[in-house]
């Protein structure tokens, strides 16, 4: 009965405030998010992994400057209105025990955004990114020839450094005491820079994590996107697999094609929990990354599409539809624009199948409490 009253006077508070909020949402002509009405169907919500999420983001936007302002839709949003939402939602958590007042809950306490999408109408595209598991060793050898380099001394912010042509290819780095670890095969540490974090299996069993650290400041060209462009492989063969496929098979085509993309990733070693550019640890499932330029770094997001189902054996045997609640906590090389979403998988074979599968279609949505 108390989180029956508790949940009526805060509705009623609400209800008060939509009247009289001062910085009402425009039309949203001209923004990536539009003010809509709230979805309906909340799916089914996993509260722990939620739970998780939600409190790995409060300790970004915690230690934010209280003056910090966030676009929603040319609402503008102070740090403090973002954290009483993740808190709200936590709350919400707690206390709503039926799907029906849920619906009615989100629908009253707070205020829906929708992405404008790739269309102008709101389809916004989903890939999956995943950390990988490859060979290396902490020493080169004969098979471990790859390296993976820490951030240079002389790399600036915002200035473009070598690319990835002039670092792998003519070795610019080399003997400069930069590498951190040594992998087998150069197709793996290319994707392992396009994931930004990774498990390191070493020769004697053991493993080691590497992480992001920095970018050589250089644009990301997708050479998926290249290799159908010139109709070396299908646009169904675009995905993870296929590309993967094409280059292992393509040996003498390789370091071309690698070279195309000049956007080179540094790492860091690091055995802790993958982390986005939040700097907070990134939870499997309900983390997604965005363009940082158009969209509110940190906010609570809401997303529709669909995911492909992976059995053990790792066979994908059908696709399901998600509506989820997530955290936008990462960004990437290659989500860029108001139609693109990256969903973090987490670890191991099958986050890796799903994750490569995915290019799907859906929607995307921001919310904030009234």
């Amino acid at each position: 009965m108390r989180k029956i009253s508790i949940l009526l006077l805060l509705l009623l508070i609400a209800a008060s405030c939509a009247t009289s909020q001062a910085n009402q949402p425009t039309a949203g002509r001209g923004y990536t998010l539009t003010s809509v009405s709230p979805p309906h169907g909340y799916g089914d919500i996993d509260h722990k992994s939620l739970r998780e999420a939600i409190q790995s983001n409060l300790l970004y936007l915690e230690r934010l400057d209280k003056d910090t302002r966030f676009n929603y839709g040319g609402r503008i949003v102070r740090v403090e209105e973002v954290i009483k939402t993740h808190k709200t939602l936590l709350w919400i958590m707690d206390t709503v025990e039926s799907k029906e007042m849920l619906e009615f809950i989100m629908g009253t306490l707070f205020e829906w955004y929708k992405a404008s999408g790739v269309d102008g109408q709101g389809t916004v595209v989903f890939t999956g990114y995943y950390i990988p598991e490859v060979e290396g060793s902490l020493f080169p050898t004969e098979k471990y020839r790859y390296p993976l380099y820490m951030p240079p001394d002389d790399l600036k912010q915002d200035q473009f450094y070598y690319s990835r042509k002039e670092i792998d290819g003519k070795g610019v780095l080399r003997k400069k005491g930069l590498e951190i670890v040594w992998l087998a095969d150069p197709v793996e540490a290319y994707f392992l820079h396009i994931q930004g974090s990774g498990t390191i299996r070493l020769p004697d069993g053991s493993k080691i994590g590497v992480h992001y650290a920095d970018n050589n400041g250089h644009s990301y060209v997708s050479i998926g996107k290249l290799l159908i462009n010139q109709e070396a492989i299908r646009p169904e063969e675009g995905s993870l697999p296929g590309i993967k496929r094409y280059l292992w098979s393509h040996p003498d085509q390789m370091d071309t094609i690698l070279d195309k993309n000049p956007r080179y990733i540094f790492f860091n070693l690091d055995n802790s929990q993958a982390k986005g550019s939040l700097q907070v640890p990134l939870t499997p499932g309900h983390s997604i990354a965005t363009d940082p330029a158009l969209f509110p770094r940190g906010g609570v997001s809401f997303i529709k599409t669909t995911v492909p189902v992976v059995d053990p054996s790792g066979a994908i045997t059908g696709w399901r539809e998600i509506k989820r609640f997530v955290l936008n906590q990462d960004e990437g090389g290659g989500i860029k624009g108001p139609g693109r979403v990256d969903i973090f998988w987490g670890g191991g074979p099958e986050s890796g199948i799903a994750a490569g599968s995915m290019k799907e279609r859906g929607e995307l949505y921001f919310l904030i409490q009234r």
